[in-house]
């Protein structure tokens, strides 16, 4: 009898050692989240992964998700198995959740309609009773700039080089500025690039590139992020620079060509103005015939009216009218 007992003692111990060995390395975890920077377009949605290792269930964590330098103020804090929101910061109020699945493990932060403001490093914690974690996120917003606008100017010392600018704004990161010719080679010698930043940290990037008109009949400029988002403009350079007089043509013979011209367009308008004022006065002269014939025919129908034709005084003539 009593060696049955001890036998029953023995299964028991030997049953409830692997849980008690196994139970310590569950009270310790870390936390895994991305090598690099994570991306995204500005207004879209986007999820900074963090996942709690090993896999066990982060609901009766704490999970608090929050700027490097705001941790009393967080984007995001789960505690006491519900999101708490107060001491919330309120530009993230309303755009954030965990989306993950905790039961697993994953406290990944999703956002929503991301802005320019948004970017920058993200702290993930996760605490529980006897032990926390945290790790950082960086996240970057990009934002497409506007199309290139492209302009050529003389190129100081003359040579027949010029200066191809272009420029564009509105960038998040800083872009890249490409010079190429018609054959698509990448162009490095003789071009300047300058980035300036404005006040929400959007990048205007500026490069002018010397050539002559003659290398190319066509240069492109691309300002990119990457190969998926990018702009491009493109121009030819020696319309800019087309002489101004025919080939051949001395300038002082241009000049009185040019005087000839002049001259012959006021003649013509001159002799359309005689034209023009010589119809209008035969016009008139044959309306006034037409209006004295019919008063003389106004006359002759009354054959009561006697006319006699007279001279008054200082020979002045008159008609008398009688009846």
């Amino acid at each position: 009898m009593h060696s049955g007992l001890c036998l029953r003692v023995l299964i028991l111990a030997a049953l409830t050692v692997p849980i008690r060995a196994a139970q310590p390395a569950q009270e310790t975890f870390t936390l895994t989240v991305p090598d690099g920077p994570t991306s995204t377009l500005s207004g879209s949605s986007v999820s900074l992964l963090c996942q709690v290792s090993p896999l066990i269930n982060a609901e009766p964590l704490e999970v608090r998700w929050y700027r490097s330098s705001n941790f009393h103020s967080p984007a995001l804090l789960y505690k006491d198995h519900k999101i708490q929101e107060a001491s919330v910061d309120p530009r993230y109020r309303g755009r954030v959740s965990l989306t993950g699945g905790l039961e697993r493990g994953n406290v990944s932060l999703t956002l929503e309609r991301v802005t320019v403001e948004d970017r920058g490093e993200y702290v993930c914690q996760v605490t529980s009773e006897q032990w926390y974690e945290k790790a950082s996120v960086f996240l970057t917003v990009n934002v497409t700039g506007s199309e290139p606008v492209l302009s050529v100017a003389k190129a100081r010392g003359g040579g027949g080089q010029v200066n191809v600018i272009c420029s564009s704004d509105g960038w998040s990161p800083q872009p890249t500025l490409t010079w190429r010719n018609k054959e698509g080679t990448e162009i490095r010698n003789g071009r300047e690039v300058l980035n300036t930043s404005d006040p929400q940290g959007l990048v205007s990037v500026s490069s002018w590139l010397l050539c002559a008109p003659s290398d190319s009949d066509w240069l492109a400029c691309t300002v990119s992020l990457s190969e998926e988002v990018k702009r491009e403009g493109r121009i030819l350079p020696h319309i800019y620079t087309a002489p101004t007089a025919v080939p051949g043509v001395s300038k002082e013979a241009f000049i009185v060509t040019l005087v000839l011209l002049i001259l012959s367009l006021v003649i013509i308008c001159a002799l359309c103005s005689v034209i023009l004022c010589k119809r209008r006065g035969s016009m008139w002269s044959s309306f006034k015939k037409s209006r004295n014939r019919s008063d003389q025919t106004e006359l002759g129908q009354r054959p009561a009216d006697q006319t006699e034709l007279g001279q008054g005084p200082a020979g002045k003539c008159f008609i008398l009218i009688s009846r």
